[in-house]
């Protein structure tokens, strides 16, 4: 039996807004969206939320290409039949998973996507990189990760599941995930060198191996395209991003895909350069761009 109803007043997605030291929390009404029954056997689309998944803990993959959920450990689109690999325990769900071409256009040479797919980068990103951002007002890993959890559970995402987007070398993932205060931590990045790095990272911390490890993992590595985002509609309880927004090339595409993979009332945070040259600024000497940050 199909049970098909708009959301008369759905619950906001709450989005923290920190500039210059100041957060502000505001409500951004999530778009109505149509409640399917779970035994219903009618095609989902990507606007579906079923009602199992809404209330669920777990985390819903779905095809990247057709946003149809994947059917129980099968990474086979029963739909559009592409298959998906894992290599290195790290499941790539971006359109050009297993070398399909033509799926996306290559980036520019400057951009923030192309700089990031080097091992060079992702291999010295928390050894001074990251680090150096500190000059554009960001507080440092522990102190974001403290407010990242302290938002994330206050909008009540504790226990639930969550997304740390664009999550470089796991520098949030794994503390995320070493709090225990969620159910199941994705980390998802489009950058193949970053992923590699996220799991090496995450190997060589036995408390993070064995979250990692099991039939019924509480940690993921899935790579992924913040612009396609590779799980079932209303399946998530959080996205996080730290300092990530300014490397999207399309934001908005992703804002939007970021709300239709929350739940009803779940929370999106992030944290960015206002200006998108100064995460330059250490190269530059300090001078380029603005140093406020969106939270």
């Amino acid at each position: 039996m199909l049970a098909s109803a708009r959301m008369p007043a759905p619950a906001p997605t709450h989005v923290a807004l920190r500039v210059a030291g100041r957060r502000v929390s505001r409500a951004c009404p999530t778009r109505g969206r149509r409640i399917r029954a779970a035994s219903s056997d009618e095609p989902s689309t990507a606007d579906d939320v079923d009602e199992a998944v809404a209330t669920s803990s777990d985390v819903h993959l779905a095809c990247p290409v057709c946003l149809r959920p994947f059917k129980g450990t099968t990474r086979t689109c029963v739909g559009c039949m592409r298959s998906f690999p894992i290599d290195g325990g790290v499941l790539d769900l971006c359109l050009d998973a297993g070398g399909a071409s033509g799926a996306y256009k290559e980036p520019p040479a400057k951009s923030g996507t192309r700089l990031f797919q080097s091992e060079l980068i992702s291999s010295v990103y928390e050894n001074g990189w990251r680090q150096s951002f500190a000059w554009a007002g960001f507080p440092g890993e522990e102190a974001e990760t403290a407010i990242a959890m302290e938002y994330m559970i206050d909008a009540g995402a504790g226990g639930g599941v969550i997304l740390d987007v664009s999550c470089g070398s796991g520098l949030f993932s794994r503390r995320f995930a070493a709090s225990g205060k969620f159910a199941k931590v994705v980390a998802s990045d489009f950058s193949n060198a970053m992923m590699k790095q996220t799991k090496a990272y995450c190997e060589q911390d036995p408390t993070l191996r064995a979250k990692a490890d099991g039939v019924e993992p509480s940690l993921l590595f899935v790579r992924a395209d913040v612009g396609r985002l590779p799980f079932a509609s209303g399946s998530l309880d959080a996205v996080h991003a730290g300092a990530a927004m300014h490397c999207w090339p399309s934001p908005s595409a992703a804002v939007a895909e970021i709300s239709r993979v929350l739940k009803p009332g779940g929370v999106f945070l992030a944290s960015t350069f206002l200006d998108p040259t100064a995460m330059l600024g250490d190269v530059a000497g300090g001078g380029a761009g603005g140093g406020s940050r969106l939270t």
